[in-house]
């Protein structure tokens, strides 16, 4: 479909079109026949249109791992000035973490919501980074970002260089426009704009909140099953990508801003960066309602790790160790008997961000809110509160199945070490009591009458009797 209008972008229609798979190859057009037949690059391209690669790996990737898309669009991106560093500069962004701008803390941090802006804010000047590791320099690493904004993208694009965005809107929808199409992006479901992508963000809503999870030097894939078998978790099927949609209008002083190296910068043009009329390929935005994820439980004793809700992962190369994973905590059925079956308590050598989308959380009886965030890095423990613990326990053994209804909420974990930014440590909304939660955890340590003291693994009696022997 195509865009003449000179004003602001049009409203999304109430029903949106969308083709729907994981890492498929599709193919879609905004007028029939622009899709050149039979090859990737002519002479002369249907409709006058240009051809224009964009990868998101490199050439000799394998198959199997290689995305990359054609589009075909009424002028090149390359038709721009020369990018300069945005003025004012945005302080709060960062993609190689280090000393100078972030810090290690192996503190339990938890964060309550952010208030509304109260002054017009965009989703570029609303975005800031809470923590993260490595470097987008090195193609290693990730960034956790969140977001508070009440104005639209107008005349302007944004896009990073440094990685993937995974975005998880908690409070008002997002219409995001990209080069491939648009999408309608609701609370509750999410949203993946690979690296390199240009995407305007406007709030039909008015304010709008929420997470992003960055990753650095790969892309999200559909976790393994194993021993689940074909079906469950998220289904391919259930992914939804854009349909080819496109604006063909003067826009003097139109402006790209794309984050480089954590940096952003500036480049004017005189055409809007959705002209793209027809594409085809797998390197593409999508986005993925977390309603219809199939989440797996125990059903029988003890409480399942939390890996079994993985919606997407970003691999290493080691087997079974994430860059990050994103999984989420839906509604479901507890079951298990003679279990306690909120999360257990844990120390952890990945590191875990959690939020919340709405509803409440199974081991959190209060302090975290939906909007809110929480971070606890490798090896630091965690777990139930005391409300929830004394709450549990005191159902016994004998507390029968139990729907969880109303809640999402998720977690981006990762094998590396964050370092939180200063902005994140310092901000009004940091929870200091956070560690009072578990503080009113006493012990329920009993020793019945009738057992026996073991020392290095010998009961009383045996070991009074060696040293009698030893006398002898």
């Amino acid at each position: 479909m195509e865009s003449n209008s000179e004003a602001t972008r049009p409203a999304f229609p109430v029903e949106l079109e969308y083709q729907s798979g994981f890492d498929n190859h599709f193919s879609s057009e905004a007028i029939g026949g622009a899709l050149p037949r039979g090859q990737n690059s002519p002479l002369l391209c249907p409709n006058g249109l240009y051809a224009e690669q964009v990868s998101g790996t490199s050439f000799t990737s394998p198959r199997k791992h290689n995305h990359r898309s054609w589009l075909y669009r009424v002028k090149p991106s390359v038709t721009h000035e020369p990018f300069r560093p945005r003025l004012p500069s945005h302080d709060r962004l960062v993609s190689e973490f280090n000393r100078s701008n972030s810090s290690a803390t192996p503190t339990q941090l938890r964060w309550k919501p952010v208030a509304d802006p109260e002054s017009p804010t965009d989703f570029i000047d609303g975005l800031y980074t809470v923590c993260g590791a490595g470097s987008s320099y090195l193609r290693h690493g990730f960034a956790i970002h969140m977001y508070s904004a009440n104005k639209s993208m107008d005349d302007y694009a944004f896009c990073s260089a440094d990685g993937d965005f995974l975005i998880v809107p908690q409070k008002g929808r997002l219409w995001i426009t990209t080069e491939c199409g648009r999408l309608q992006v609701s609370p509750g479901e999410i949203v993946v704009i690979p690296q390199g992508f240009r995407f305007a963000v406007d709030l039909p809503d008015g304010h709008s909140r929420g997470y992003i999870a960055e990753i650095f030097g790969t892309h999200f894939q559909l976790p393994d099953l194993g021993p689940i078998g074909a079906n469950g978790l998220a289904s391919s099927r259930d992914f939804l990508v854009p349909v080819a949609w496109f604006e063909h209008v003067p826009c003097p002083g139109y402006t790209v801003v794309q984050k480089f190296g954590g940096e952003l910068f500036t480049a004017k043009q005189d055409f809007s960066p959705f002209n793209v009329v027809a594409w085809h390929g797998n390197y593409v935005p999508y986005k993925y309602d977390l309603s219809k994820f199939c989440p797996y439980n125990t059903v029988l004793f003890d409480h399942g790790d939390p890996s079994i809700n993985t919606v997407l992962t970003a691999p290493t190369d080691r087997p079974g160790v994430a860059l990050l994973d994103f999984v989420i905590f839906p509604p479901r059925w507890l079951v298990a008997e003679h279990t306690f079956r909120p999360p257990y308590y844990h120390r952890n050598c990945m590191s875990e961000f959690m939020g919340l989308i709405y509803g409440g959380y199974e081991a959190k009886a209060d302090g975290f809110l939906p909007g809110g965030a929480s971070l606890h890095s490798c090896m630091t423990p965690h777990g139930p509160d005391t409300k929830t613990y004394e709450a549990t326990i005191a159902l016994g053994n004998e507390a029968g199945p139990k729907r969880i209804s109303d809640t999402m909420a998720f977690m981006f974990e990762s094998c590396l070490m964050p370092r939180v930014c200063p902005w994140a440590l310092e901000s009004p909304y940091m929870d200091h009591d956070y560690y009072q939660c578990w503080i009113g955890l006493k012990s329920h340590f009993t020793r019945g009458e009738d057992s026996e003291q073991v020392s290095n693994g010998q009961r009383d009696e045996e070991r009074n009797s060696n040293m009698v022997d030893l006398k002898e």
